[in-house]
């Protein structure tokens, strides 16, 4: 199948919530930005920092559980890892364009972000990777979404009550994003081995 034929079939299989949850972040984070006062700025800075990395995790962790057979794709010629790889590159797609028309809006209204544009841009692939990847690693571990929403909670937390207080945000974004990377691959090659837990199981599963 082309580029042109899969890319609408995979946008399909990966549900609306891998392009509602990232622009609803956008939307969020544009909005907290727009405070004066010093507690809202600082507040507008912590969400526009982590709430399109945090969305973005929860909606790559839900396009790996919605999967109904994976054992179907595990006997097909094309590697199971291959076809999450290719569902999760829209989610990432839909955060590249939301983060880089985010940060261009803020430059051009005169928002106050803390950071210049590239730096801003920076930080947020850094913890998108990172979260991202841990979402992923965490899903397929254990089967189900809902320890990848406790993880990336805990790392936003622990962004934003102890690293941000020592270490600048464009400092931790080279770690970040190879720490994601890193999760990420180790995730994929667990699908094609098949151990280190399985995707969740559905009731079309238990009904079978």
């Amino acid at each position: 199948m082309s580029a042109a034929g899969w890319w609408p079939h995979e946008a399909r299989r990966c549900g609306t919530q891998a392009l509602v949850l990232p622009l609803v972040a956008a939307l969020l984070a544009y909005a907290a930005s727009t405070a004066d006062t010093a507690a809202g700025m600082l507040l507008g800075r912590s969400v526009l920092s982590c709430a399109l990395p945090a969305a973005t995790a929860l909606a790559c962790a839900a396009v790996v559980a919605r999967e109904p057979m994976p054992e179907l794709h595990r006997s097909l010629p094309t590697r199971y890892a291959r076809t999450v790889a290719r569902r999760l590159s829209w989610p990432a797609t839909v955060t590249v364009v939301t983060a880089a028309v985010l940060v261009t809006v803020l430059a051009a209204t005169g928002r106050r972000t803390l950071d210049e544009p590239g730096a801003l841009l920076l930080e947020l692939a850094g913890l998108t990777a990172l979260l991202s990847g841990g979402a992923v690693w965490a899903t397929i571990r254990s089967g189900s979404a809902a320890p990848a929403a406790g993880l990336v909670t805990a790392l936003v937390l622990t962004k934003l009550l102890l690293l941000d207080r020592v270490v600048p945000g464009t400092v931790q974004a080279l770690p970040a994003l190879l720490a994601g990377g890193l999760l990420t691959a180790r995730a994929l090659r667990a699908l094609d081995r098949g151990r280190e837990g399985a995707l969740p199981r559905t009731t079309h599963d238990g009904e079978s």
